[in-house]
């Protein structure tokens, strides 16, 4: 297994708090999980670490990075303009097979009410529209930007309808982003973020003492 899966799993499992905040990762354990030697442990958990999701400490070891909630306005005042500009980019580079994808994933959004299942959809549709900017730098830092925003989320986060409700603001996007209208996907996009954010907030706000 290369250190690729090895990543895309540890970062699934820390994303969606299977492994908690603070905790140690092991890499005896993770290499006998994969079955792999220490080399590909290695490189995943330096990729993970340069994503701000884990803290790698010489001679103590590496651990998941905590929830910084005093950083959740930065991530969401930095997420808002670099989406506009994905907007823009994935409208006029985004390929008819991306599009298709999109709309599929639209249609299993509305098949399913299954939260879990929901945000998943939900990361895989930003996926390919960040992969569709043809922007690598772009992709690399919206994906980390939303990596942390869901993580929040899980730590906080409840039953309150918000993602069963997700696949409309989709639709428009889709169909902004089907008729190459560059401004209208940026706007649509930047306003997705903003309603993320404040029902994040919202969220914060109910669960605060």
């Amino acid at each position: 297994m290369s250190d690729n899966n090895i990543y895309n799993e540890l970062r699934k499992q820390i994303i969606s708090l299977e492994q908690k905040p603070g905790a140690i990762i092991r890499e005896k354990e993770i290499m006998e999980a994969f079955n792999v030697s220490r080399t590909p442990v290695r490189e995943a958990l330096m990729r993970l670490e340069m994503d701000g999701l884990v803290r790698i400490i010489p001679n103590a070891g590496t651990f998941v990075e905590e929830i910084s909630f005093q950083k959740l306005r930065d991530v969401f005042e930095i997420r808002a303009h670099l989406v506009r500009l994905a907007g823009k980019l994935a409208a006029t580079r985004m390929s008819s097979e991306e599009l298709i994808e999109v709309r599929n994933m639209i249609e299993d959004m509305k098949s399913t009410k299954d939260t879990k299942t929901l945000m998943e959809l939900d990361n895989e549709i930003h996926e390919i529209i960040r992969k569709s900017t043809k922007n690598e730098l772009l992709a690399k830092t919206l994906r980390g930007l939303h990596d942390q925003a869901v993580r929040i989320w899980n730590s906080v986060g409840t039953e309150n309808g918000y993602w069963e409700e997700l696949y409309l603001e989709f639709e428009d996007i889709a169909a902004a982003l089907e008729q190459r209208d560059e401004e209208t996907a940026a706007r649509l996009l930047e306003k997705h973020a903003n309603v993320f954010s404040e029902q994040l907030k919202e969220q914060l706000t109910f669960r605060a003492p």
